[in-house]
């Protein structure tokens, strides 16, 4: 299932050894296997958290897992870690998510920070939009703010002979900067220059790259054909 066709102009990650470690073998989980275990977290602040919040964090992946299944979330990928290089124990609420991105020519002639930008567009920016209505959360002031984990099969990778790689991308960003930016507040290049993000090409740290946002609504409006939500499940 090919997941990205252009729409754009012109065209902590759980822990870092765990993001580094799945980068080439994604495996999916199932909702309550998507919540990083209580066991993970390190410090107080952190186990109260994913305590106080369980109950609500399982019902929003079961609403990923029902209600987009072109999307999976990585198992222990939704949680309250810390970003990678911070030296406070400022924790984010966060959802690691793969996307169903196969070969597809229009995507593989991207160049590699237009493609980060393509899939943060459309489906990181839908992703902290679903968080950031988790109001119970976004009210804890143990919460700092929010972050999106974004893997998906570099191009030119799954073909015979080759070892198939995933591109990761993953953004932090303060929740005062993100209600503004999705009010439209801040505009995409503060939003952008505000937010602590990295890719990974494979296993290789890349680093911050030239990160532009713009409207995608693919990921609020795509439908599967064929395809209806367990009975009772309602998708927003």
């Amino acid at each position: 299932m090919c997941r990205f066709r252009s729409s754009a102009p012109a065209a902590g990650l759980v822990l870092a050894a765990a993001l580094l470690a799945a980068v080439t073998a994604p495996a999916f989980a199932t909702p309550e296997d998507a919540l990083m275990p209580l066991e993970k977290y390190t410090t107080a602040k952190a186990k109260n958290l994913a305590s106080a919040h369980r109950s609500r964090l399982l019902k929003f992946s079961e609403e990923i897992y029902n209600c987009l299944p072109w999307l999976s979330v990585a198992p222990a990928g939704l949680g309250f870690p810390k970003a990678k290089d911070s030296t406070a124990d400022d924790r984010y609420l966060s959802t690691w998510i793969y996307i169903d991105q196969r070969e597809d020519p229009a995507f593989a002639a991207l160049p590699q920070e237009r493609r980060v930008s393509a899939m943060f567009s459309r489906y990181g920016v839908d992703m902290l939009r679903r968080m950031a209505a988790l109001s119970d959360v976004m009210d804890d002031g143990d919460v700092t703010g929010l972050s999106v984990v974004l893997s998906w099969l570099k191009p030119g990778t799954s073909r015979p002979g080759k070892q198939p790689v995933n591109e990761t991308f993953a953004l932090f960003v303060d929740k005062a900067t993100l209600v503004d930016f999705l009010a439209k507040r801040v505009p995409p290049a503060e939003f952008a220059s505000r937010s602590k993000f990295t890719l990974f090409d494979g296993l290789d740290p890349v680093g911050r790259v030239p990160l532009e946002v713009w409207d995608d609504s693919f990921n609020s409006t795509f439908k599967v054909a064929n395809y209806d939500p367990p009975k009772g499940v309602q998708c927003q």
